[in-house]
């Protein structure tokens, strides 16, 4: 992978991860930025939870496959960013949700790139 390609694929997963971060310590700050209420009681658990793991899973896999230089790791990310921006997608149609552009078009970006990678010889 030349220098460029990997930077880019170290700040990718340490966005990721700084976000996780970011709903462990200030989830009300990040809630907001996604445009959704902090939840209380249960909901609160499973929003904080949720959320957390998947960015730490998406950035800490992206390091993995970054550091490693075994593309396999890049796998989980791609799942993950492509079904939630399919389940966006449907929620869109399908539930009266606003469309969210940005972010669907952050997960397609981020999960293409590392397709890309992935299939990249």
């Amino acid at each position: 992978m030349n220098k460029f390609l990997s930077a880019l694929t170290y700040l990718f997963g340490l966005l990721f991860l700084f976000n996780a971060v970011r709903w462990l310590l200030f989830p009300a700050e990040v809630a907001g930025e996604l445009g959704m209420p902090l939840l209380e009681g249960e909901g609160l658990s499973t929003q904080i939870g949720d959320f957390a793991s998947f960015f730490f899973v998406v950035g800490g896999f992206i390091i993995l496959g970054a550091y490693s230089k075994n593309k396999h790791w890049f796998y989980a990310p791609i799942a993950l960013l492509s079904v939630a921006a399919f389940s966006r997608t449907i929620a869109y149609l399908f539930h009266n949700a606003a469309f969210s552009m940005d972010k669907i078009a952050v997960e397609l970006v981020v999960a293409f790139f590392l397709l890309f990678l992935v299939n990249r010889k």
